[in-house]
C-alpha cells in the first residue's frame, strides 16, 4: 500500500582539529536484497528460538492478506514454515513472545474488499506451523495496529483502531488491557492519558511501558510525536509532547542497548516515508543516529533485536521490498560518543559551571529578534527560553540570563554599546546574532570586521562566544534571501577563521521549512521576526550547540494566562465561536479535536487571500464585530 525527514536538525561545529559528527556515525549493512518471501509490509514479526520470524502482512488493498509464516537463522536464508496458517486477520496484527510461545492477535482482513473486518482472536504456537486458538473473542473489541508488550509477566494490549479504511475517530482506542494467559483479559483502563491512536508503538524499558507516536491514517489523518510512560499500565505520564523526531505512523521500534528506538515510518505532513533512526534512554531526550549508508525510506517494515544487532526487514519503500538490513552498535559506543561531546565541548567554562551548579552568566547580544518585543507577546524571548532549556539539561544550574537585544541595531551599534550592555556583566558566555539589519545598511566586509571585533572583545574579557547566523526569513525586496545568505556565509567564515562555535540558525530553520513549510510559517510573526514558537526553536538549537544535548521546550507555558475567556468556555464545555483566516481555521479545528474533543466549535472561515489591508479592515468591521466571536 502506498500509504501516503523527520525534523532533521543537525549541529555543525566548525573546528580545525576534530569532527564530532564523524565520530558519531554508524552505518547499516544490507544482508540481502531479496529474501525468500514475497515483498510486503505490515507483517507480524518476532524473534523466537534463535530465529527471525515473520507472519502474514499486506500485498495490496484489494486482496486478502497472506497467511504464510517464515523463519531465518541468519536473515539471508529463509524457510517457509507454513503457507496457510489458520488465522485470517494478518494485516497489521499484534505479535509477541510470551511464556515460551509465539502469539498473534487482532489484525485486519480483506483490505478494502467486501467482507473486510478486524479481529480479536488470540493465537499461539511453539513451532509456527501448528497454531492453537486461545480465544476466538477476546474481551477487547476487534482491532488492528495496537501496541502489544510483555510487562510484569502479563500480556498488555494498548490502543489500536477498530476499522482500517472505513472508520472514524470513534474507531480509535486508548484503552489498556492485560492478560496472564492470553485467554482472559482485564481492562486496566478505558481511557489512558494519551490520545486515542493506532499505528503507534509500545515498548518496555526500565520498569515502564512506553507508548509513542501513531495517530490515524484515514478518513482524517493525524499523527503525533509524543511519548508517554506508565509504571502500572493505568496511570500515565507524558514524557514529552513533541519528541525531536517528526510525527509519524507505521514506524518500527525495538529496545536495544537499554534504549528505545524509533525507526523509519511515514507522515502525511508532508507525505513522505522516513529512513531515520532515533534512540532514547528515558523517552524524553532523543538523539538521531547518523549514518552514511542506510536503507531507502520506508514504512511498516519489521524491526528485531537478534544476534546482538538491530535487524530490519521488508516494508513499503515504493515499491514493497524484501530487503534485510542490520545495524551493529558496539556496547561502549554510546559512552564514547557522550565522552567525545564532553571532551570536545566548545564551551568548557560555561558547561563546567552549569554542571557544578556554580553561578553562570549568559548574555544574548543581538537586534529585535533577540530583544523582547510584541512578536513574542512583549514578555519573553529566546534569551529566556535558552535559560529554561539549559536548566532542563542541568537542573541544578545557577544561571543568570541577560538580554542585550535592541530593535534596528546592526554590528555597528553593537560595537558602540558592547562595553555597557555586554562586557560590564562579566559574562561566561555571549551569544551573538546580528545580520538582518546589517544586510540593509552595513557593507559585507565591514560586517565581517565588526563580527571579528565583537568576538575578540568578548574573548579578551574572558567570555566564551557562540556566533549565530540570522534566522531564516520570508524573502522581500528589502531583504532578499540571496543577499541574506551572503551575510550568513560571512558568519560561517568568521567562525572558521577564529575557531568560534557556530549555531547555524539560518540553515537549521530552513531545514524545518524544507521539511514542513506550514510548521515553519507558524513560527513566524512577520516576514523576518519569529513568534514565541520560533523563539523556542531558536533556543532549542542554541542549547544543543552549547551542551551537545537535545531539549524540547514544547511544554513551556506562557508566563501569564492567555485568552482567559476562551479558556473558561472550554472548561465549561460550552460552544466556542471562532473566526479565522486560512489555514488557521483548519488548524484550530484539528487542535481542538486533539485537546478538547468534547467542545463544540463554530468556525467561520475569513477569506483574505488577495485582499489589501484596507479591505481586510473593512471586512473586520462587517464580519467580526456583528458576529461577536469568542
Amino acid at each position: 500500500m502506498i500509504r501516503p525527514i523527520c525534523l532533521f536538525l543537525f549541529l555543525l561545529f566548525l573546528f580545525t582539529n576534530f569532527s564530532l559528527a564523524d565520530e558519531q556515525k554508524l552505518d547499516w549493512v544490507q544482508v540481502t536484497e531479496k529474501a525468500g518471501w514475497q515483498p510486503r509490509d505490515s507483517q507480524g514479526e518476532l524473534v523466537f528460538k534463535d530465529h527471525l520470524w515473520i507472519f502474514g502482512g499486506w500485498f495490496n488493498s484489494y486482496e486478502a492478506p497472506p497467511r504464510d509464516v517464515w523463519k531465518s537463522a541468519d536473515g539471508k536464508n529463509w524457510k517457509l514454515v507454513t503457507e496457510q496458517a489458520p488465522w485470517f486477520h494478518s494485516d497489521l496484527p499484534m505479535t509477541v513472545v510470551f511464556k515460551d510461545r509465539m502469539w498473534l492477535m487482532g489484525g485486519w482482513y480483506n483490505g478494502r474488499l467486501e467482507g473486510h473486518s478486524a479481529g480479536n482472536q488470540v493465537w499461539s504456537s511453539v513451532d509456527g506451523k501448528q497454531w492453537d486458538l486461545v480465544t476466538p473473542h477476546a474481551e477487547w473489541t476487534p482491532r488492528l495496529a495496537a501496541g502489544l508488550v510483555v510487562f510484569k509477566d502479563r500480556l498488555w494490549l494498548l490502543g489500536g483502531t477498530e476499522n482500517y479504511y472505513f472508520g472514524d475517530k470513534t474507531s480509535l482506542k486508548n484503552d489498556v488491557w492485560s492478560s496472564a494467559d492470553g485467554k482472559t483479559w482485564k481492562q486496566e483502563t478505558a481511557n489512558a492519558g494519551w490520545s486515542p491512536r493506532a499505528y503507534h508503538q509500545a515498548a518496555v524499558l526500565n520498569g515502564k511501558i512506553y507508548v509513542f507516536g501513531g495517530g490515524n491514517y484515514t478518513p482524517e489523518y493525524h499523527a503525533t510525536n509524543d511519548v508517554w510512560s506508565s509504571e502500572d499500565g493505568v496511570h500515565w505520564k507524558q514524557e514529552t509532547a513533541e519528541a525531536p523526531w517528526h510525527e509519524r505512523l507505521w514506524f518500527s521500534t525495538v529496545v536495544y542497548r537499554d534504549r528505545l528506538w524509533v525507526i523509519g515510518g511515514w507522515s502525511n505532513n508532508p507525505a513522505a516515508n522516513k529512513n531515520d533512526a532515533w534512540y532514547s534512554q528515558d523517552g524524553k531526550h532523543w538523539k538521531q543516529l547518523k549514518s552514511d549508508h542506510v536503507w531507502k525510506a520506508r514504512h511498516e517494515h519489521s524491526a528485531f533485536v537478534f544476534q546482538d544487532k538491530i535487524w530490519l526487514a521488508g516494508g513499503h519503500a515504493q515499491p514493497l521490498n524484501s530487503e534485510v538490513w542490520t545495524l551493529d552498535v558496539p556496547p561502549g559506543w554510546f559512552d564514547k560518543s557522550n565522552q567525545a561531546v564532553s571532551q570536545n565541548s566548545a564551551f568548557p567554562q560555561t558547561v563546567k559551571k552549569l554542571k557544578a551548579a556554580e553561578p553562570a552568566k549568559i548574555v544574548c547580544f543581538g537586534d529585535s529578534v533577540t530583544g523582547v518585543y510584541y512578536h513574542t507577546g512583549s514578555r519573553r524571548a529566546y534569551t529566556d527560553m535558552l535559560g529554561i532549556a539549559l536548566e532542563k539539561t542541568y537542573p541544578d544550574a545557577k544561571l543568570e540570563m541577560i538580554n542585550a537585544g535592541i530593535s534596528g541595531h546592526t554590528t555597528v551599534n553593537a560595537l558602540a554599546r558592547i562595553e555597557q550592555d555586554v562586557l560590564k556583566h562579566q559574562p561566561d558566555l555571549v551569544t551573538v546574532m546580528f545580520g538582518l539589519n546589517d544586510m540593509t545598511r552595513v557593507p559585507l566586509e565591514q560586517y565581517r570586521e565588526n563580527l571579528k571585533s565583537i568576538v575578540k572583545q568578548c574573548r579578551d574579557a574572558g567570555a566564551e562566544v557562540l556566533l549565530c547566523t540570522p534566522n531564516s526569513v520570508i524573502s522581500t525586496s528589502g531583504r532578499p534571501v540571496e543577499k541574506l545568505e551572503q551575510y550568513c556565509d560571512v558568519v560561517r567564515e568568521v567562525c572558521k577563521e577564529m575557531q568560534v562555535p557556530l549555531c547555524d540558525q539560518y540553515q537549521l530553520l530552513n531545514a524545518v521549512r524544507d521539511e514542513d513549510a506550514l510548521s515553519w510559517r507558524l513560527m513566524m510573526s512577520d516576514e523576518i521576526h519569529p513568534n514565541m514558537a520560533g523563539h523556542k526553536k531558536i533556543a532549542e538549537l542554541m542549547a544543543e550547540a552549547i551542551t551537545g544535548k537535545t531539549v524540547s521546550l514544547s511544554d513551556v507555558d506562557p508566563p501569564a494566562q492567555v485568552l482567559p475567556h476562551l479558556k473558561s468556555l472550554v472548561e465549561a464545555k460550552k460552544t466556542v465561536k471562532v473566526i479565522a483566516m486560512p489555514p488557521l481555521d483548519q488548524l484550530i479545528q484539528t487542535a481542538f479535536q486533539k485537546v478538547a474533543p468534547e467542545v463544540k466549535l463554530e468556525i467561520t472561515n475569513w477569506q483574505t487571500a488577495g485582499k489589501s489591508r484596507r479591505e481586510i479592515e473593512t471586512d473586520a468591521k462587517a464580519l467580526v464585530r456583528p458576529s461577536k466571536p469568542d
